[in-house]
């Protein structure tokens, strides 16, 4: 999830577990600490695309990294703000609600974080909510500020405080619902596509929860297809990507190879361009595909061959800013969304 819903959350529950005690002090605690999950992000830098691939939403996001660093903080805080009598417990138990809050936001969203690390690197997406969505942030916002304005003592902040976090909590909720009913247009839909449908994964678009977006795996590659919760009627234009997994055949035993594989939970598609390898992880695909142009994949890597006794690498291409362009695919993206 954004930076922004993770740190208005946060402070949010600081609010209703230390905020009489402490006031204002209570929710920057909450909000400071609901960040600190991703600090995978620039530890990840410092480690070359390859190792941030894995790293990314890994240890930071796991049940024992949240609960090692809550008794920790929870103690640092305590000698920090000793003359306010909370005690370390009670310290630890409201910052471990602030950091599993970011695991629950995470979770629900499409990329995965590896919940039970080092005992298991397998990764959980629920795949509900968009990783911005301003639909879920507006309550939060709406309510966080003003409560840091009001007196610590009025009883008018906590009750804010709760109206922020019911009302946010009440549109996750519906985002599983639609979640659990887009699923299942999607899965009827590829079925009279293809006998030989494996398994389908189905996220929501951009920035809402009407526009979703539907991929279903063959024997050679991919069907890709859109559902608004406006529509009409199921999806019934899809586009096919061929999988080209002949290509990484000789790459393999490549340690990068296999995160690829895992980080992409098998989606993907490899090109190859002037002798060069592109791995794109298809999970996110174009923006957007129904649009049928040249727009580039969300999540692209060049595949970087080993050489020299050296194993293979990747680098991690970034998307280019073209503002004409990325304001049509906005419009694009409202228009679908009104439905077909």
């Amino acid at each position: 999830m954004d930076t922004l819903s993770h740190a208005l959350l946060g402070g949010a529950i600081g609010q209703l577990g230390l905020g009489r005690k402490l006031g204002n002090r209570a929710v920057v605690w909450g909000a400071a600490v609901a960040l600190l999950p991703d600090i995978d992000v620039p530890l990840g830098a410092l480690m070359g695309d390859a190792g941030a691939l894995t790293f990314h939403r890994g240890i930071t996001h796991s049940l024992l990294f949240v609960t090692l660093a809550a008794a920790v903080l929870g103690w640092l805080a305590d000698r920090v703000h000793r003359s306010a009598g909370v005690g370390w417990r009670r310290w630890a138990l409201v910052l471990w609600l602030v950091l599993l809050s970011h695991l629950v936001l995470d979770v629900l969203t499409s990329y995965g974080i590896q919940l039970l690390l080092p005992f298991s690197d397998q990764a959980f997406a629920v795949a509900s909510i968009s990783v911005i969505d301003p639909l879920y942030t507006l309550p939060l916002l709406l309510t966080v500020p003003v409560l840091i304005w009001l007196h610590h003592r009025r009883g008018l902040r906590s009750s804010l405080a709760w109206a922020g976090i019911g009302l946010s909590s009440a549109y996750l909720a519906l985002t599983l619902v639609n979640k659990w009913q887009v699923q299942q247009v999607f899965e009827q839909a590829f079925a009279a596509q293809s006998d030989q449908v494996q398994r389908v994964f189905v996220k929501p678009t951009f920035f809402n929860n009407l526009l979703w977006r539907g991929i279903a795996e063959l024997p050679d590659g991919y069907l890709v297809g859109f559902h608004s919760r406006l529509d009409s009627g199921p999806p019934e234009d899809f586009v096919h990507f061929r999988r080209n997994a002949h290509y990484l055949i000789p790459l393999m035993g490549e340690p990068v190879i296999r995160d690829l594989l895992q980080v992409s939970d098998g989606y993907y598609q490899v090109v190859e361009r002037e002798g060069t390898l592109y791995f794109h992880d298809l999970r996110y695909g174009q923006a957007f595909e129904w649009l049928r142009d040249d727009r580039p994949h969300v999540f692209t890597y060049r595949i970087i061959p080993p050489s020299g006794g050296q194993p293979a690498d990747i680098e991690t291409l970034s998307l280019s800013v073209d503002r004409d362009r990325d304001r049509a695919t906005f419009r694009a993206l409202l228009d679908r969304a009104r439905g077909r």
